[in-house]
């Protein structure tokens, strides 16, 4: 039997919360959410591309069209975390989401995080290199702005 690997993301609509996230050690600043990259591409990535590109992705932002599955679980930090399933149909279109409850007003999902349809959301790729399991993926807006090469996300 072949297994299926499962996808993390961790979603953060502001990017204070990416730096808290990422690097904790680190202090936040206003640089922060301007020195993130434009997305990798304009098309949408599923689950499966993002595992079987993940060596070209790391460090890349890449945009996902997922739907939430299921009940979140509680999970410590304020997080909660949920199964995904991407827009694709493709054989392995389930992952696993991890999405802080400010994230969840932020997206207006707080109330129903099942609403019809799937959304969008620019997620950073972050790939552990001792691990045989697919790349994380960190969340870190809805919607971009990119000028100057600089762009921000919200």
């Amino acid at each position: 039997m072949q297994s299926i690997p499962i996808f993390s993301i961790l979603i953060a609509t502001a990017a204070s919360l990416l730096a808290i996230e990422v690097a904790p050690s680190r202090p936040q600043s206003e640089e922060k959410s301007a020195s993130l990259p434009a997305p990798f591409s304009k098309e949408k990535f599923t689950f499966q591309q993002i595992e079987q590109q993940k060596h070209e992705l790391k460090d890349k932002i890449v945009l996902i069209e997922i739907t939430l599955v299921g009940d979140g679980g509680d999970i410590g930090n304020g997080m909660l975390r949920y199964f995904a399933e991407d827009t694709s149909g493709s054989a392995m279109p389930y992952g696993r989401v991890d999405i802080p409850r400010e994230g969840l007003q932020k997206m207006r999902l707080a109330q129903n995080p099942h609403r019809n349809g799937p959304f969008k959301i620019y997620a950073h790729v972050h790939v552990f290199p001792e691990k045989k399991a697919a790349a994380i993926c960190v969340a870190i807006g809805m919607h971009v702005s990119v000028e100057n090469e600089k762009a921000i996300y919200s």
